[in-house]
């Protein structure tokens, strides 16, 4: 007896091999070190994680950890990090530096008249670097200290007493903290450049100031991982501020010019005495001062 053939026509069979060859390769596949998973597979894989913003030190000196929903303050607290502070919109008022708040605190200030020793204190400046005081009572000070001088008929600031140097490149008073609190470059450029020319107007010998005047009264400086730069440009305000006060207050330009003279008669007689000394002139590297006098 003839046994019936079981076999498929070869065109049914090539046709059924191609169907379950595409059913099946994904099963199949390799994984390739360039395939990207999808948006529900990685859900799957593991939970969504929020991203922390780096690990910053508060300043905050009066312990509150109040937790403040929808406030129109402009420093706003982070656990995380140091105070975000958001654009300050009274100051972007041409008229804020005139009439802005000013010596209505704890802050010892006048807008008008030359500055005064009791604006000057180490307690004046401790308030500045612990941000005890506004941004314009910082920039008043300073203002008053390069001569400044408030009219408070037309409200406007005059350069009559300003340092000669100083005058030259700044003949209405700059905004040397960033009051507005917009670090763009475009609004924040001003600014930074003016707190920059201050610093620069510090010699060497006095760029320690608050560590040697503030310390005794409690201070310890900022950590660098706390800074931001209204932290930054207060501490460079409060220093020059100190400089000020020792090495300037109370003269006239032409006898500080008569005192920088002394004193640099004075460094290159120490210097000749101690090369001659050690037989060896000293190569030692001192950054340019930019007075403001």
């Amino acid at each position: 007896m003839r046994m019936q053939s079981t076999m498929m026509p070869i065109g049914s069979a090539t046709a059924l091999l191609l169907a379950l060859c595409i059913t099946e390769s994904v099963s199949f596949q390799s994984p390739s070190p360039l395939a990207i998973p999808s948006r529900s597979y990685r859900s799957q894989l593991s939970p969504t994680r929020p991203i922390h913003q780096p690990l910053f030190a508060s300043t905050s000196s009066d312990g509150d950890d109040e937790t403040k929903e929808d406030c129109d303050c402009s420093d706003t607290k982070n656990e995380d990090g140091p105070d975000i502070l958001q654009p300050y919109l009274p100051a972007m008022n041409p008229n804020y530096s005139a009439r802005g708040p000013v010596g209505e605190g704890k802050f010892i200030l006048s807008r008008s008249g030359p500055p005064t020793a009791e604006e000057l204190s180490n307690e004046q400046m401790l308030q500045i670097i612990k941000i005890d005081c506004n941004d314009l009572e910082v920039n008043t000070l300073v203002w008053k200290c390069l001569g400044y001088r408030f009219n408070e008929e037309n409200e406007l600031w005059s350069p009559d007493e300003v340092f000669p140097k100083w005058k030259e490149r700044f003949p209405d008073p700059p905004d040397l903290i960033g009051m507005q609190r917009v670090y763009s470059r475009e609004v924040d450029q001003p600014s930074l450049r003016s707190n920059q020319a201050l610093v620069r107007s510090v010699p060497q010998g006095n760029k320690q100031s608050l560590k040697t005047h503030l310390t005794p009264l409690g201070w310890k400086g900022y950590q660098y991982k706390e800074l931001t730069p209204n932290k930054t440009r207060r501490a460079q305000c409060a220093n020059w501020l100190i400089f000020y006060r020792e090495e300037l207050f109370g003269y006239t330009v032409e006898e500080l010019k008569e005192r920088r003279q002394l004193k640099k008669e004075t460094e290159a007689a120490a210097e000749a005495k101690r090369s001659e000394e050690e037989g060896q002139k000293s190569d030692e590297w001192k950054p340019p001062v930019k007075e403001v006098f």
